[in-house]
């Protein structure tokens, strides 16, 4: 009769911990294997760039142009300097486009924003560099 009691005992016990173990393995995200994730550390190819709207009337209308610095989790890098530049700059400079730093440095979220200005008609294709460090997504803007 012990016996049995020592046997059903254990057997209640291992179950608590099987019980246990699957709880919390299942309560947060669990890698066994695979590259640890670095948080803070700005990495270009998780960050991107956007305008909106990305078509606007040359002499008047503004596009503003979005960066968003991560890092390997997907969030922000504060306290980044960003410029925010065309990919041929001749292109932009006969055109006499302005860039105009609505706030070049990234905040909480990581993010950085410029105006647009262009008296002249064209398409311009955009850059941004956090750091120096470009971020390899590039935007496609136009004047008309």
């Amino acid at each position: 009769m012990k016996k049995n009691v020592l046997v059903i005992a254990l057997l209640i016990l291992f179950l608590i911990i099987i019980i246990w173990i699957i709880a919390n393995l299942s309560a947060g995200r669990t890698t066994f294997f695979g590259k640890a994730a670095t948080s803070g550390i700005f990495n270009s190819t998780n960050s991107y760039v956007f305008g909106s709207p990305l078509a606007a009337r040359a002499g008047g209308d503004k596009i503003r142009i979005t960066v968003f610095a991560l890092d390997d989790l997907g969030k922000g890098v504060p306290n980044k300097n960003v410029t925010v530049n065309c990919i041929e700059p001749t292109v932009c400079q006969s055109a006499n486009v302005v860039f105009t730093p609505v706030q070049a440095q990234t905040d909480k979220m990581g993010q950085a924003m410029y105006d647009l200005l262009s008296p002249v008609a064209g398409k311009f294709e955009l850059e941004a560099q956090v750091e120096g460090v470009a971020i390899p997504q590039t935007v496609m803007v136009a004047f008309q």
